[in-house]
């Protein structure tokens, strides 16, 4: 399955240098671009996927001071804990997978693109090849410090832009639990730059573009959102049941 994805990503990779090649002599920006293209190409097709993620990830950061209530209220009864949290969750059409899924089903494609850039490194395919010079002096290369670090920043800019755009009409205490949450992202940006200093620069160029892209992305919600409050519903939910008295046995 693996391998048949990377195939799959080595043939766009082919067809998209060879449509730039009618257009451009330098083989180096023609992979460069194709690469920049792919990238484009996969986040919009990814897009809803993406989109859809972002507002389950801010529904649920506005929900949370709710749940922390609904836990408290029915800390002794795990049955209605569980019919609450869900009831509240079904409500406000928020999903505790929704956040996750796109990079569960990107993850597999991610591997297939690291293996793909190992590939044309290894047999000399982008071997010796820039773009963007001095930025990239070679696609095939690895140690790349300025890319590493522009890949580490557009990362991490791409998450306070969205942990910003979450944050609106929230509560203190919303606010406090997303930032907790935001915490994974920023060390996902640290895994990523690792990935980039040790891999070859083309994915470097991949991620780049994709942070770009989500940037914008992030931005366009921003956008049509507005700014105005995403009130959570607050279902009806029922009360927690009672601690039973033990009678007193009375010894005579």
């Amino acid at each position: 399955m693996q391998q048949s994805i990377n195939n799959v990503f080595r043939t766009v990779f082919d067809i998209l240098n060879q449509f730039l090649g009618s257009y451009i002599a330098d083989p180096g920006t023609r992979w460069g671009l194709s690469i920049v293209l792919f990238t484009v190409l996969f986040n919009i097709i990814v897009f809803p996927l993406n989109w859809k993620a972002m507002v389950s990830s801010k529904k649920m950061s506005m929900i949370q001071p709710e749940l922390k209530k609904i836990q408290e209220r029915f800390k002794n009864d795990p049955a209605k804990l569980q019919e609450a949290q869900s009831k509240l969750m079904k409500e406000n059409n928020v999903s505790m997978w929704g956040g996750c899924l796109p990079m569960l089903i990107q993850w597999p494609l991610f591997i297939a693109l690291f293996n793909v850039f190992n590939q044309l490194a290894k047999d000399g395919t982008i071997g010796g090849m820039g773009f963007l010079r001095p930025l990239i002096n070679d696609l095939a290369d690895n140690n790349n410090l300025p890319l590493t670090i522009l890949t580490v920043l557009t990362m991490l800019l791409s998450t306070w832009i969205t942990q910003k755009a979450n944050e609106k009409n929230m509560s203190a205490e919303a606010k406090a639990q997303a930032k907790q949450m935001n915490t994974m992202n920023y060390v996902m940006a640290l895994m990523i730059g690792w990935f980039t200093w040790s891999s070859p620069a083309a994915l470097g160029l991949y991620w780049i573009t994709g942070n770009i892209f989500r940037i914008f992305q992030q931005l366009i919600m921003n956008k049509v959102q507005g700014n105005e409050p995403n009130p959570v519903i607050v279902p009806d939910l029922p009360e927690p049941e009672k601690k039973r008295k033990r009678n007193k046995v009375i010894r005579k």
